[in-house]
Protein backbone atom coordinates (compact mmCIF):
# COMPACT_ATOMS: atom_id res chain seq x y z
CA UNK A 1 0.00 0.00 0.00
CA UNK A 2 1.48 3.29 -1.27
CA UNK A 3 1.53 5.89 1.51
CA UNK A 4 0.10 9.31 0.67
CA UNK A 5 2.45 12.44 -0.30
CA UNK A 6 4.12 13.90 2.65
CA UNK A 7 2.79 17.62 2.19
CA UNK A 8 4.37 20.28 3.16
CA UNK A 9 2.27 22.80 4.67
CA UNK A 10 4.93 25.52 3.61
CA UNK A 11 4.38 25.04 0.47
CA UNK A 12 0.93 23.50 -0.07
CA UNK A 13 -1.13 25.49 2.37
CA UNK A 14 -3.23 28.35 0.94
CA UNK A 15 -2.06 31.54 1.86
CA UNK A 16 -4.14 35.53 1.63
CA UNK A 17 -2.31 38.14 1.78
CA UNK A 18 -2.86 40.55 5.49
CA UNK A 19 -1.49 43.80 6.48
CA UNK A 20 1.21 43.68 8.61
CA UNK A 21 -0.76 43.75 12.26
CA UNK A 22 2.22 44.89 14.15
CA UNK A 23 1.91 47.79 16.42
CA UNK A 24 3.45 51.22 15.60
CA UNK A 25 4.89 52.11 19.08
CA UNK A 26 4.56 55.88 18.59
CA UNK A 27 1.39 55.89 16.81
CA UNK A 28 0.21 54.07 19.54
CA UNK A 29 1.13 56.55 21.78
CA UNK A 30 -0.24 59.15 20.42
CA UNK A 31 -3.41 57.68 20.07
CA UNK A 32 -3.81 56.72 23.60
CA UNK A 33 -2.57 60.49 24.23
CA UNK A 34 -5.30 61.70 22.23
CA UNK A 35 -7.89 59.29 23.80
CA UNK A 36 -6.95 60.32 27.22
CA UNK A 37 -6.87 64.48 25.93
CA UNK A 38 -10.63 63.91 24.71
CA UNK A 39 -11.64 62.08 27.81
CA UNK A 40 -9.96 65.04 29.67
CA UNK A 41 -11.90 67.72 27.81
CA UNK A 42 -15.08 65.54 28.19
CA UNK A 43 -14.93 64.90 31.54
CA UNK A 44 -14.40 68.66 32.65
CA UNK A 45 -16.74 70.41 30.70
CA UNK A 46 -19.26 67.41 31.52
CA UNK A 47 -18.10 67.48 35.53
CA UNK A 48 -18.65 71.53 35.27
CA UNK A 49 -22.02 71.56 33.72
CA UNK A 50 -23.11 68.90 36.13
CA UNK A 51 -21.23 70.84 39.33
CA UNK A 52 -23.09 73.93 37.70
CA UNK A 53 -26.48 71.93 37.27
CA UNK A 54 -26.41 71.05 41.08
CA UNK A 55 -25.27 74.24 42.53
CA UNK A 56 -27.95 75.71 40.96
CA UNK A 57 -30.61 73.39 42.15
CA UNK A 58 -28.85 73.97 45.64
CA UNK A 59 -29.30 77.52 45.15
CA UNK A 60 -33.20 77.39 44.54
CA UNK A 61 -33.95 74.98 47.28
CA UNK A 62 -32.14 77.42 49.97
CA UNK A 63 -33.51 80.49 48.65
CA UNK A 64 -36.96 79.48 49.11
CA UNK A 65 -36.02 77.56 52.24
CA UNK A 66 -34.74 81.11 53.30
CA UNK A 67 -37.49 83.29 52.24
CA UNK A 68 -39.95 81.10 53.60
CA UNK A 69 -38.32 81.57 57.19
CA UNK A 70 -38.41 85.60 56.23
CA UNK A 71 -42.15 85.37 55.65
CA UNK A 72 -42.88 83.09 58.56
CA UNK A 73 -40.84 85.42 61.13
CA UNK A 74 -43.17 88.39 59.01
CA UNK A 75 -45.96 86.18 60.30
CA UNK A 76 -44.66 86.22 64.12
CA UNK A 77 -44.07 89.70 63.58
CA UNK A 78 -47.34 90.36 63.10
CA UNK A 79 -48.93 88.69 65.75
CA UNK A 80 -47.33 90.97 68.24
CA UNK A 81 -48.05 94.14 66.55
CA UNK A 82 -51.52 94.04 65.66
CA UNK A 83 -51.59 91.89 62.39
CA UNK A 84 -49.39 94.66 60.66
CA UNK A 85 -46.00 93.78 59.04
CA UNK A 86 -43.23 95.88 59.48
CA UNK A 87 -43.43 99.37 58.22
CA UNK A 88 -41.50 101.33 55.71
CA UNK A 89 -37.82 102.51 56.02
CA UNK A 90 -37.42 104.99 58.45
CA UNK A 91 -34.53 107.87 59.16
CA UNK A 92 -34.52 107.91 62.70
CA UNK A 93 -31.35 110.15 63.14
CA UNK A 94 -29.30 111.93 60.02
CA UNK A 95 -28.33 108.63 57.89
CA UNK A 96 -29.35 106.59 60.20
CA UNK A 97 -32.29 104.11 58.82
CA UNK A 98 -34.69 102.04 60.22
CA UNK A 99 -35.30 98.96 57.70
CA UNK A 100 -37.71 95.64 57.66
CA UNK A 101 -34.66 93.48 58.09
CA UNK A 102 -33.28 94.98 61.51
CA UNK A 103 -37.18 95.16 63.03
CA UNK A 104 -37.85 90.92 61.96
CA UNK A 105 -34.37 90.00 62.62
CA UNK A 106 -35.42 88.47 66.09
CA UNK A 107 -37.92 86.46 64.47
CA UNK A 108 -35.89 84.63 61.64
CA UNK A 109 -33.01 82.66 62.12
CA UNK A 110 -29.91 82.61 61.25
CA UNK A 111 -28.90 85.51 59.38
CA UNK A 112 -27.68 83.68 56.65
CA UNK A 113 -31.60 83.58 55.83
CA UNK A 114 -31.78 86.87 54.72
CA UNK A 115 -29.66 86.21 51.54
CA UNK A 116 -30.82 84.67 48.30
CA UNK A 117 -27.21 82.33 47.10
CA UNK A 118 -28.24 83.02 43.52
CA UNK A 119 -28.30 87.16 44.15
CA UNK A 120 -26.43 87.10 47.68
CA UNK A 121 -25.99 89.86 49.90
CA UNK A 122 -24.14 90.23 53.86
CA UNK A 123 -26.77 90.09 56.10
CA UNK A 124 -26.67 92.94 58.14
CA UNK A 125 -22.65 93.93 56.91
CA UNK A 126 -24.18 94.86 53.51
CA UNK A 127 -22.33 96.60 51.34
CA UNK A 128 -25.69 97.24 49.13
CA UNK A 129 -27.66 100.26 48.83
CA UNK A 130 -30.45 101.92 48.52
CA UNK A 131 -30.11 104.09 45.06
CA UNK A 132 -32.83 106.80 46.44
CA UNK A 133 -31.59 106.62 50.48
CA UNK A 134 -28.28 105.30 50.41
CA UNK A 135 -29.16 102.98 53.53
CA UNK A 136 -27.76 99.59 53.57
CA UNK A 137 -29.68 96.59 52.19
CA UNK A 138 -29.41 94.10 54.29
CA UNK A 139 -31.80 91.47 52.75
CA UNK A 140 -32.31 89.94 48.91
CA UNK A 141 -35.70 89.99 49.80
CA UNK A 142 -38.38 92.96 49.31
CA UNK A 143 -41.35 92.97 51.26
CA UNK A 144 -44.26 94.16 49.56
CA UNK A 145 -45.03 97.76 49.32
CA UNK A 146 -48.68 97.45 49.26
CA UNK A 147 -48.95 96.98 53.47
CA UNK A 148 -48.38 100.05 54.39
CA UNK A 149 -49.33 103.83 53.06
CA UNK A 150 -51.17 102.36 49.83
CA UNK A 151 -54.89 102.00 50.33
CA UNK A 152 -54.94 104.39 53.17
CA UNK A 153 -52.21 105.90 55.33
CA UNK A 154 -50.74 103.70 57.67
CA UNK A 155 -51.03 99.91 57.76
CA UNK A 156 -53.09 97.59 55.90
CA UNK A 157 -53.55 94.91 58.67
CA UNK A 158 -53.43 91.15 57.26
CA UNK A 159 -56.27 89.93 59.32
CA UNK A 160 -58.26 92.19 56.98
CA UNK A 161 -56.73 90.11 53.68
CA UNK A 162 -59.07 88.42 52.17
CA UNK A 163 -57.02 86.40 49.78
CA UNK A 164 -53.61 85.94 51.65
CA UNK A 165 -52.43 83.01 49.81
CA UNK A 166 -53.14 84.69 46.58
CA UNK A 167 -51.19 87.72 47.58
CA UNK A 168 -47.13 88.12 47.54
CA UNK A 169 -45.16 89.45 50.93
CA UNK A 170 -42.11 89.12 49.75
CA UNK A 171 -40.19 88.59 46.55
CA UNK A 172 -36.35 87.78 45.16
CA UNK A 173 -34.35 91.32 45.07
CA UNK A 174 -30.78 91.94 45.78
CA UNK A 175 -28.33 93.18 43.41
CA UNK A 176 -30.58 94.86 40.13
CA UNK A 177 -29.83 93.11 36.92
CA UNK A 178 -29.95 94.47 33.74
CA UNK A 179 -31.93 91.79 32.33
CA UNK A 180 -34.42 90.33 34.48
CA UNK A 181 -33.49 86.38 34.08
CA UNK A 182 -29.86 87.17 33.46
CA UNK A 183 -27.62 87.11 35.95
CA UNK A 184 -25.58 90.79 34.96
CA UNK A 185 -25.66 92.99 37.40
CA UNK A 186 -23.08 96.33 37.42
CA UNK A 187 -23.93 98.30 40.79
CA UNK A 188 -24.52 97.49 44.29
CA UNK A 189 -27.85 98.80 44.61
CA UNK A 190 -30.95 97.41 45.94
CA UNK A 191 -34.43 98.03 47.02
CA UNK A 192 -35.43 96.66 50.33
CA UNK A 193 -39.68 97.06 49.21
CA UNK A 194 -41.37 95.30 45.78
CA UNK A 195 -43.94 96.97 43.99
CA UNK A 196 -43.90 96.12 40.86
CA UNK A 197 -42.10 93.34 38.49
CA UNK A 198 -42.26 95.57 35.75
CA UNK A 199 -40.29 98.51 37.41
CA UNK A 200 -36.77 99.58 35.89
CA UNK A 201 -34.55 101.77 37.95
CA UNK A 202 -31.71 103.33 35.61
CA UNK A 203 -32.95 100.95 33.26
CA UNK A 204 -32.08 97.73 35.57
CA UNK A 205 -34.55 95.33 37.29
CA UNK A 206 -35.04 95.60 40.98
CA UNK A 207 -36.53 92.05 41.03
CA UNK A 208 -35.04 89.45 39.18
CA UNK A 209 -35.31 86.11 38.44
CA UNK A 210 -32.43 84.88 39.71
CA UNK A 211 -32.71 80.95 38.96
CA UNK A 212 -32.95 79.93 35.75
CA UNK A 213 -35.64 82.37 34.60
CA UNK A 214 -37.78 81.76 37.56
CA UNK A 215 -37.99 83.82 41.26
CA UNK A 216 -38.85 82.45 44.78
CA UNK A 217 -41.58 84.12 46.40
CA UNK A 218 -43.82 83.82 49.93
CA UNK A 219 -47.05 84.59 49.84
CA UNK A 220 -49.21 86.59 53.14
CA UNK A 221 -50.25 82.90 54.20
CA UNK A 222 -46.43 81.85 54.61
CA UNK A 223 -46.29 79.39 51.85
CA UNK A 224 -43.67 79.93 49.66
CA UNK A 225 -43.29 79.21 45.47
CA UNK A 226 -40.83 78.92 42.97
CA UNK A 227 -42.73 80.44 39.93
CA UNK A 228 -41.87 82.08 36.46
CA UNK A 229 -42.87 86.03 35.78
CA UNK A 230 -45.19 86.50 33.78
CA UNK A 231 -44.88 90.08 33.64
CA UNK A 232 -41.62 91.67 33.16
CA UNK A 233 -41.95 93.98 30.19
CA UNK A 234 -45.21 95.75 28.06
CA UNK A 235 -44.37 93.21 25.55
CA UNK A 236 -45.59 90.63 28.08
CA UNK A 237 -49.24 91.75 27.54
CA UNK A 238 -51.46 93.55 29.56
CA UNK A 239 -50.74 94.05 33.50
CA UNK A 240 -52.30 96.25 36.19
CA UNK A 241 -48.99 97.09 38.21
CA UNK A 242 -50.99 97.43 41.66
CA UNK A 243 -53.26 94.51 41.78
CA UNK A 244 -51.65 92.06 39.13
CA UNK A 245 -50.20 88.78 38.55
CA UNK A 246 -46.91 88.17 39.47
CA UNK A 247 -46.88 83.97 38.48
CA UNK A 248 -48.84 81.15 38.96
CA UNK A 249 -51.70 81.78 41.45
CA UNK A 250 -49.71 84.81 43.32
CA UNK A 251 -50.33 88.58 42.64
CA UNK A 252 -49.34 91.77 43.76
CA UNK A 253 -52.53 91.93 45.88
CA UNK A 254 -55.57 90.26 47.01
CA UNK A 255 -55.21 87.84 44.20
CA UNK A 256 -55.57 90.58 41.50
CA UNK A 257 -59.21 92.18 43.26
CA UNK A 258 -59.81 95.16 44.83
CA UNK A 259 -60.36 95.12 48.31
CA UNK A 260 -63.70 94.12 48.82
CA UNK A 261 -64.32 93.08 45.73
CA UNK A 262 -63.25 88.97 45.25
CA UNK A 263 -66.37 87.84 43.34
CA UNK A 264 -65.42 90.19 40.37
CA UNK A 265 -62.97 88.93 37.84
CA UNK A 266 -59.21 89.95 38.61
CA UNK A 267 -57.49 92.46 37.70
CA UNK A 268 -55.16 90.67 35.44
Amino acid sequence: MESEPELNPSTTAPTVDQPAVLPNSKRSNRQRLLALAIAGVLLYYGGTSAAHWYRAGEDRTLSLANIRRVGLGTLLYAQDWDSNVMPPPREVAHREWVTWPTLVRPYVSPDSSFSNPANPVVPFRSSLRDPIHDYNVNSSYAINKRFWNTFAPGPFPLDNLELPEQTVLFVEAGRMWRTPTKDDYDRNAAFTEYSDTTERFAGLCPYPSAHGGRMAVVAADGHGILLTVVHYTPKDGAHDPLYGRIGNSIYNWNGGHVNGNTDLPAKD
